[in-house]
């Protein structure tokens, strides 16, 4: 360390703060850190000890990841860890098997409809985002982004999920929907229908709602519980959408996501996975 001329030692540049990083979030993951090695109920001396922070500032940080729900007191004044850090790397560890397990389904279906392939989830505002998608060799083909939200109501990935989601179903019926082509339906009573159309079918169909040159077919993907995870979503220019086509593709996806389904371990009482 430098000497400073007051006498007193400074930190070498490379053990300062860097720009943009909040200590105090270090200082909870050090905490958090504790506990994963540890795996069981600590007190404040030995966190103060484990992590080198001082038993004041160590209150206000221990305080805080308990607000937050991350951690409890016990009635002997030790924290422990809740579920809550278990759920949320669940959700990531979850979209991460999703997307291995359905991505040589995706490639088979596009394939064999000749178009562009997506596997989408609902995000917490209510929007699409697609995890993950294969894109038709054809030269006129619907072009996505992967990470990229799109609405959910104009939409059959979108649609299909919202017949699975009543609470964000809800919050996207309520609150105000932009009219993004001529042919986009914001009505929230005919949308609830199309909705409970597409849950009564297993398959949802938009053309030229979100984007005027482009259309979807839609059918929902299970995890082992029967919970609806994700949509498999099939893009189409528009102008190929006739009722043949329709048709046709609506069994390939509804087959693909029942396909995806099952990879998950998703087992219907009645056997039928269609």
């Amino acid at each position: 360390m430098a000497t400073t001329p007051t006498g007193k030692t400074s930190k070498p540049p490379t053990a300062r703060r860097q720009t943009g990083v909040m200590g105090s979030v270090l200082k909870a993951f050090d905490v958090l850190e504790v506990f994963e090695r540890k795996w069981r109920p600590l007190g404040v001396s030995e966190l103060s000890r484990e992590t080198g922070q001082p038993k004041s500032s160590l209150h206000r940080v221990l305080s805080t990841l308990v607000h937050a729900g991350v951690l409890e007191q016990n009635e002997q004044g030790l924290y422990r860890l809740t579920l809550k850090l278990w759920r949320i790397g669940s959700l990531a560890l979850s979209e991460v098997d999703l997307v291995q397990v359905a991505f040589p389904f995706l490639e088979a279906l596009c394939r064999e409809a000749d178009e562009t392939v997506h596997l989408a989830v609902l995000e917490p505002g209510g929007g699409v985002v697609y995890l993950s998608k294969v894109e038709s060799p054809r030269s006129i083909r619907v072009q996505t982004q992967v990470g990229r939200v799109t609405p959910s109501w104009c939409t059959a990935t979108g649609r299909i999920l919202l017949a699975h989601d009543a609470v964000l179903r809800d919050s996207v019926l309520a609150g105000p929907m932009a009219k993004l082509t001529p042919d986009t339906v914001t009505d929230p009573a005919q949308l609830r229908r199309l909705i409970d159309q597409a849950a009564g079918e297993g398959i949802a169909v938009t053309k030229s709602e979100n984007n005027p040159e482009m259309g979807g077919i839609a059918a929902p993907i299970r995890d082992h519980t029967g919970r609806v995870v994700a949509a498999l979503g099939l893009g189409v220019p528009a102008f190929r959408m006739d009722a043949a086509l329709i048709a046709r593709c609506s069994t390939q996806v509804a087959r693909t996501a029942a396909e995806i389904s099952r990879a998950l371990n998703y087992r219907p009482l009645d056997g039928n996975l269609a």
